[in-house]
């Protein structure tokens, strides 16, 4: 028997009991992350503040969280004159370093260290920088947590921070750099849309000359244009042969919505970009296209 009054997320659709506890853990995941990536520099900038509000807001898995409700109270009145005294600003991060050290992980689970980088990624750019000491922590983060090195995009954001701090000096040019490559995985740029929801990441290949005729194309994600069955339909009409599960390699696109699914395994992306990431990285000529490239190509 369905629930009469069932929990609903932002756009009115029933959450499935199958992924629930999955989602709820992702989102308690990026919590941490998120907060751990706006203090790792000992400071709470304004941007940030609003930035995490919106966050806190935004996330309804965590509404019934004890926690998360402090936050919003202790923010509400943070932000309620436009200003952070000395006072509001100890008693703020003294809570969110409590909230950081409750929210205690699993170390067998690479899929919620995932989740708490994404977070940490969100949080460090929350005020549209990243500052060197926010660096030196990404670094010190990523060497600690092992267990995802060879899981993307963590290799290509350890490669980035070995080439800032090769030679000792983090540049301008090279901060802009970082946080464009941050916002890209993560999908999430505050600051340019004010949107604080999950997105997909922004990580996409560029790719001259579409063409559906005997390639195979899998879709993920939620797709402004349509849903996802008439989506597949319009490619197969066109010649494409559809891969309905994890890519292979008879799969030359991977599609991606330009709205996250829910139910993705991470916070930015799911298994099937994830594994078109491996295979990329393995040779396999793959590519990760987003929905407007598609669309762009019928």
């Amino acid at each position: 028997m369905s629930d009469k009054n069932p929990l609903l997320d932002n756009d009115g659709q029933p959450y499935s009991r199958i992924n629930f506890n999955h989602n709820k853990q992702k989102a308690l995941c990026s919590l941490k992350g998120v907060l751990t990536g706006v203090i790792c520099d000992t400071k709470l900038k304004p941007a940030e503040l609003i930035f995490l509000n919106a966050w806190l807001k935004e996330h309804e898995f965590l509404q019934d969280d004890p926690d998360t409700t402090d936050l919003i109270d202790l923010l509400s009145d943070v932000l309620e004159d436009g200003s952070i005294s000395d006072d509001e600003h100890e008693d703020l991060f003294c809570l969110i370093e409590d909230v950081i050290a409750y929210k205690e992980l699993d170390d067998s689970k690479c899929k919620d260290h995932l989740n708490v980088l994404l977070g940490i990624l969100k949080g460090i750019t929350a005020d549209a920088d990243i500052n060197d000491a926010e660096i030196v922590f990404f670094k010190k983060w990523l060497a600690t947590n092992t267990d995802i090195a060879h899981i993307w995009p963590v290799p290509q954001l350890t490669h980035k921070i070995d080439q800032i701090l090769a030679d000792g000096v983090i540049t301008t040019e090279e901060r802009v750099e970082l946080y464009l490559l941050v916002t890209q995985v993560t999908g999430n740029d505050f600051n340019e849309t004010g949107d604080a929801a999950d997105s997909p990441t922004q990580c996409f290949d560029t790719v001259v000359g579409i063409t559906h005729t005997g390639k195979g194309f899998c879709f993920t994600g939620k797709f402004k244009t349509d849903n996802r069955m008439n989506i597949e339909a319009k490619a197969k009409s066109l010649g494409a042969n559809i891969i309905k599960k994890t890519p292979t390699l008879a799969t030359h696109y991977v599609v991606v919505g330009s709205l996250s699914s829910r139910d993705w395994a991470y916070s930015s992306h799911g298994t099937k970009i994830q594994h078109a990431k491996q295979m990329q990285a393995k040779g396999y000529d793959i590519a990760i296209i987003s929905e407007d490239q598609w669309l762009a190509a019928l």
